[in-house]
């Protein structure tokens, strides 16, 4: 779903992305950070990422300091205001992180328990539902299909139903299906526990204990001499952090996104983690405990290609895509935050994982590639649809074939990329980040009916055509 507000809104954001600049030119913060080898390579390799399509922030830190961080290309539509490493992006569901760590405070506080059943806190849970826990929620277990991803609003007893519909599809806590809405229900359960709005709960729990300086929601009005990014989209208007990206900031976003702030207070609250600022010991061990999935609350708990144990999170909404990642075992961390929705985001923090550790990036996705031909494009153009709910949408725009993926319509995170055929001709599907196969079979009319999309870390997608 998209919003459909007044352009004065955006352009609100840029005016307003401007004026702080200019406010904030003589913030420290804003100043590119070059510390020894790491930092000045990471500095170039994300300098020369604008040739690839990203513009953003990057930051990286080791040991207690941070060694790299740098704005690239523009916070504003008009290319006149630089993005900087102080600049304000919208994470996504990167803000999974914050939803967690306020159910996590609220139980130190003795006003839930993670194994509290979602009914003591929700009115008229249906009974197939009484099962499923707080931590299921925060773990993705409760059982919810992720496609379950329709309604709003903030009346609860109106909300609950819609989210709920079906009840579980497995027993809760057996079976890891990534679910939106059940962190929007966790930002209602915090609220009526502690008795206090979710956002401000945050604000004061969360933020004001870590010290973050600028840190907050979108919807809210721009901090006091911050610059705000202005995310551009390729499938949709562009947006500022702060414009919410489905209307009114309610559950259809709440707690699974909405989180607006900076690379800086990022790494603020890496080092607030790290401590008892926010969390005692043992909730941030319940923090980055793994379940299914590798994922624990908020976080995903792996190991990457090096071996090395990460915590990370990434998020993808209209006109921002974020990823963040710690390293417990050597007191690292990255930031990569993008105000462009195709930037190469995980590649990028690949390679400055590479550079900060003293190894070798390897180089960003190829972006060259003819769009397929008219013919081609004539017969892909169309939606389709896999046996989980997963739309795939299809469709000529300004001399490219586009291509969306809804993981949980209406309103889930969407993965937007472009056709195209390579130089052997055969036909991927790139969405700045990684090129996917693409095969498709034709029906009668000679018209694509199924397409499948090879994805190396997670199988294949096949879709068949809608009628």
């Amino acid at each position: 779903m998209r919003t459909r507000r007044a352009w004065a809104t955006l352009l609100l954001g840029a005016v307003v992305a401007a004026a702080g600049h200019a406010e904030a030119a003589d913030d420290p913060e804003t100043k590119t950070v070059a510390d020894g080898e790491a930092g000045r390579r990471i500095v170039a390799f994300a300098r020369a990422a604008e040739g690839r399509g990203f513009a953003g922030v990057v930051l990286a830190g080791k040991g207690g300091r941070v060694v790299a961080a740098v704005g690239v290309g523009s916070a504003d539509v008009e290319g006149k205001t630089p993005n900087t490493p102080a600049t304000l992006f919208e994470l996504a569901s990167l803000s999974k992180q914050f939803t967690a760590a306020a159910v996590l405070r609220a139980q130190e506080l003795r006003r839930l328990s993670l194994d509290d059943p979602i009914g003591k806190h929700l009115p008229d849970v249906p009974e197939d539902c009484r099962a499923i826990t707080v931590r299921h929620l925060l773990q993705h277990t409760s059982g919810i299909p992720g496609s379950n991803s329709e309604g709003g609003g903030m009346d609860v007893a109106e909300v609950l139903p819609v989210f709920l519909r079906g009840g579980p599809q497995h027993p809760p806590g057996t079976h890891w299906e990534y679910w939106n809405q059940g962190y929007a229900l966790l930002t209602v359960i915090v609220s009526r526990a502690s008795g206090r709005d979710f956002l401000e709960f945050c604000r004061a729990e969360l933020f004001q204990r870590a010290k973050l300086k600028a840190t907050g929601f979108t919807g809210d009005p721009a901090p006091n001499k911050a610059a705000v990014a202005v995310g551009r989209s390729k499938d949709g208007r562009h947006r500022s952090a702060l414009e919410p990206p489905y209307g009114p900031f309610e559950l259809q976003y709440r707690g699974m996104g909405g989180v607006v702030t900076s690379a800086w207070d990022l790494w603020r609250w890496d080092r607030a983690l790290r401590t008892d600022a926010v969390l005692r010991a043992e909730s941030r061990k319940a923090l980055l405990t793994p379940g299914l999935h590798d994922y624990a609350l908020g976080w995903v708990v792996a190991k990457d290609e090096g071996g090395r144990s990460v915590v990370s999170h990434g998020g993808d909404v209209r006109g921002f895509h974020t990823e963040m990642r710690r390293f417990p075992d050597e007191d690292a961390c990255v930031v990569v935050l993008a105000n462009a929705d195709d930037a190469p985001v995980r590649p990028l923090a690949d390679a400055v994982t590479s550079l900060l550790f003293g190894e070798e990036p390897r180089p960003l996705p190829d972006t060259s590639g003819d769009a397929p031909s008219a013919e081609v494009a004539r017969a892909l153009t169309g939606t389709y649809a896999d046996e989980r709910g997963r739309v795939l949408t299809v469709e000529p725009a300004d001399g490219t074939l586009v291509g969306r993926i809804a993981w949980s319509p209406p309103n889930g995170p969407v993965t937007q990329g472009r056709f195209l055929s390579g130089p052997d001709g055969a036909l991927v599907f790139f969405d700045g980040s990684e090129r996917v196969g693409v095969a498709f079979r034709r029906g009668a009319d000679g018209r694509a009916s199924h397409v499948t999309l090879t994805i190396a870390r997670g199988g294949e997608l096949a879709f068949t055509r809608r009628p």
